[in-house]
């Protein structure tokens, strides 16, 4: 599955809760709406024909754009520190 790239890792057993915990920490984090616009992008393109899609898409990136963290990563990028992200 790896080889196929349809996981991101596999673990052995005695390491998978920590990498599992990592993982979720890493995403609860992250921008949270911007990841869930992702994931609809995602789950639509299954529905979608290219040009349908591409219009989600902008959307989304759009929609992404206004929130708070869109602003709190560039204005992390540019300070050069990590980002403090809100979910808003």
């Amino acid at each position: 599955a790896a080889d196929l790239g349809l996981v991101v890792s596999v673990h052995p057993p005695d390491e998978f809760i920590g990498a599992y915990r990592h993982l979720a920490t890493t995403l609860a984090e992250g921008p949270t709406r911007a990841l869930g616009l992702a994931k609809l992008a995602l789950r639509r393109s299954a529905e979608s024909g290219l040009e349908a899609q591409l219009d989600w898409e902008a959307t989304y990136q759009e929609e992404a754009s206004e929130t708070g963290d869109f602003r709190e990563g560039v204005l992390a990028f540019r300070e050069k520190r990590l980002p403090h992200f809100s979910g808003h």
